[in-house]
């Protein structure tokens, strides 16, 4: 158990934490948070793992050395990026505590402690976890049925995502079972991800209003609680299937979207800053996609074009059409795996 933890907090926390440093500092300093450098460093785990596991799958590699590969890697760029990026450190921007803050933290915490006593049991579960669980034990990825175990062939509908595969890395990284870790840790970490990245969209929206900015994260943390009024609300996906790649995607993936799109709203920066911002919005719209399609293959159809639009409508906007330009080259790698599962379907 104790080694678990300590697992945990390695790759869980310190690792992404570690990633997000040296991209957020092109981030204005206000905006430099450390629920956005640790939600950037998440998600770009995420697209890591993507841009690994497709050669991997290709070459018909064994899965305990796909995790042995990414291990090294990511600690690596993990360690580089968390020495680079220190000296900005000390610029980070921390929330300020207030009673709006304070019930949002307790609202959070309230679901977090709820999420480990919560059962759910749907057809999505069962492929998810039965697929992490043939991964973890069986050393393959994606040739077994999730349901029977039996050996079926490379699934080219599922494959180009990697979401059940990730979980099971993270299990044989902190040394726990894949429903455990699921239910359980990744559960928890993807709720809590989840309302950093809306504190850090109420931070764009209320720019220097902290009450009206912990407010918003409030009133989000009430609209999911209830939110259970139709099977198919965010609300839904994010409590009760909280680890699924769907959920991840809907209630991570696309808020922090809308987070970058907001951030280049904002006409607030000098001609140096605005380079900065639209590089940051570059690389982290790059992140965004890759880590959708690393969750599901429905972040290949929700993502590019999402971005497109708000890239088109806020270069019109703001008149500067490197916006489109920049999402363009983000999305190239997205788009190309678009192509491998068009060419492979």
């Amino acid at each position: 158990m104790i080694l678990t933890i300590i697992l945990g907090i390695l790759w869980l926390i310190l690792v992404p934490f570690g990633l997000g440093i040296l991209p957020c500092r092109l981030l204005p300093k206000k905006y430099r948070s450390p629920g956005m450098i640790f939600a950037l460093g998440c998600l770009l785990m995420m697209a890591l793992f993507e841009c690994e596991y497709l050669p991997a799958l290709f070459v018909e590699m064994r899965f305990q050395t796909l995790c042995l590969i990414f291990r090294i890697t990511v600690g690596l760029l993990s360690l580089i990026s968390a020495i680079i990026g220190a000296p900005e450190v000390k610029s980070i921007s921390f929330p300020k505590w207030n009673v709006f803050f304070i019930v949002f933290v307790l609202l959070v915490v309230i679901q977090c402690v709820a999420r480990w006593f919560q059962g759910v049991t749907d057809g999505d579960d069962a492929f998810f976890l039965g697929t992490a669980v043939n991964t973890y034990y069986g050393n393959y990825m994606y040739v077994l049925d999730p349901y029977k175990g039996i050996h079926t062939g490379l699934d080219i509908r599922h494959a180009l995502s990697p979401g059940g595969v990730y979980l099971a890395f993270l299990s044989n990284s902190i040394k726990l079972h894949p429903a455990i870790t699921a239910h359980i840790v990744f559960a928890d970490l993807m709720l809590i991800l989840h309302y950093v990245v809306f504190c850090n969209v109420g931070k764009v929206l209320f720019v220097d209003e902290d009450k009206k900015a912990s407010l918003f994260a409030c009133m989000v943390c009430v609209f999911d609680v209830f939110g259970n009024y139709s099977l198919y609300t965010p609300g839904t996906f994010l409590i009760t299937r909280t680890w699924q790649g769907k959920s991840v995607i809907a209630n991570i993936c696309i808020p922090f979207a809308f987070y970058l799109l907001l951030l280049l709203s904002k006409k607030e920066e000098t001609g140096k800053m605005w380079k900065e911002k639209r590089l940051f919005y570059g690389i982290a719209a790059g992140i965004t996609m890759l880590s959708s399609v690393a969750m599901a293959t429905t972040g290949l159809m929700l993502l590019p074009p999402m971005l497109f639009l708000g890239a088109i409508i806020l270069s019109i906007y703001r008149k500067k059409w490197s916006i489109l330009l920049t999402t363009l080259i983000a999305s190239i790698p997205t788009l190309a795996i678009g192509v491998i599962f068009l060419l492979l379907l």
